[in-house]
């Protein structure tokens, strides 16, 4: 296989504007399989107001957000069952942190924002930029659309990393908008429903209206799409094909020559019980599936170049 590794980080957005398809629990397993098992250096940027994403990874690494004083937690959900009257409770430190993306949009010029202030590094090869849950991402600003823009370019971030994973918010915002003119490529995560069409059909005129609005952005780059990936099947479940093939062959669908991704992203049932849960450091049957979606991943940006 040719190597994609180049000199600047390629910039994916994870994306759909229907909420609820397994978008978030997409961009981390990915992202932490392809740092972990292939060594390539990820940077996580969390613009989800659920901040799902930055939650996993503060469990997993062990911090927290808010004050910088630490604090002891339990380690996982049995622990906290059995919190109260136990001394045999294991519990964990985890470290304060007041880095967040909440610095990035405030209004105003950000050029005085150095790297440390918003981008936190978990490990050599993991990086966020983490989200939060303050009310800063029910603002409405158009002055702010550039600043993650403006960010990763005065800090060099594009020559640090092999990717910058952004997990979007499923609405149309400035956020979406922040997302898209950063990015060179989007994947679209869907569930195999009946709504799948519709999302689709909105993500893409939602993108087709941000290159209009902000041609400046693209001037230089453009932002191709890598195409959707399946979410939330069972494990070797054969009910959904009759509606994937319905999905892949809509006429409106085929009219926007969408590419699929042959390899779906497998639900995984340990996940929505514990935060820190990542399938790259399991031996379940689905890092067996997850290992086959990464070559394709890594496959794809050789086809669409």
């Amino acid at each position: 296989m040719t190597s994609i590794l180049s000199d600047e980080a390629k910039i994916i957005s994870f994306i759909n504007m229907k909420g609820g398809v397994g978008k978030t629990t997409l961009t981390k397993d990915l992202g932490y399989f392809l740092a972990t098992q292939r060594n390539y250096k990820i940077l996580f940027i969390d613009l989800d107001p659920q901040s799902n994403l930055t939650q996993s990874f503060f469990r997993k690494f062990g911090y927290h957000q808010g004050n910088l004083l630490d604090i002891v937690e339990p380690e996982d959900e049995e622990d906290e069952n059995v919190l109260a009257g136990s001394t045999k409770t294991k519990c964990k430190k985890t470290i304060g942190s007041d880095i967040s993306i909440q610095k990035l949009f405030k209004p105003g010029v950000i050029s005085h924002l150095k790297r440390a202030d918003c981008l936190l590094e978990l490990n050599e090869n993991i990086s966020i930029i983490p989200g939060t849950l303050k009310a800063i991402f029910s603002e409405r600003n158009s002055n702010i659309e550039n600043h993650l823009f403006n960010y990763i370019n005065q800090t060099n971030l594009k020559e640090e990393f092999d990717f910058i994973f952004i997990d979007c918010p499923p609405t149309y915002s400035n956020y979406t908008i922040s997302a898209l003119i950063t990015s060179d490529y989007y994947v679209t995560p869907s569930k195999p429903d009946a709504y799948s069409v519709l999302g689709i059909e909105m993500l893409h005129e939602v993108v087709k209206r941000v290159k209009e609005e902000h041609q400046v952005y693209f001037t230089s780059k453009s932002l191709k799409s890598l195409g959707v990936i399946f979410t939330e099947l069972a494990p070797y479940s054969k009910g959904y094909s009759d509606q994937i093939n319905e999905i892949k062959t809509s006429s409106k669908i085929e009219e926007l020559n969408i590419h699929f991704f042959e390899k779906h992203f497998v639900y995984n049932s340990y996940i929505p019980k514990r935060a820190e849960y990542f399938i790259g450091d399991s031996s379940s049957n689905t890092k067996e599936d997850l290992i086959v979606l990464a070559d394709e991943f890594e496959r794809r940006f050789n086809e669409i170049e």
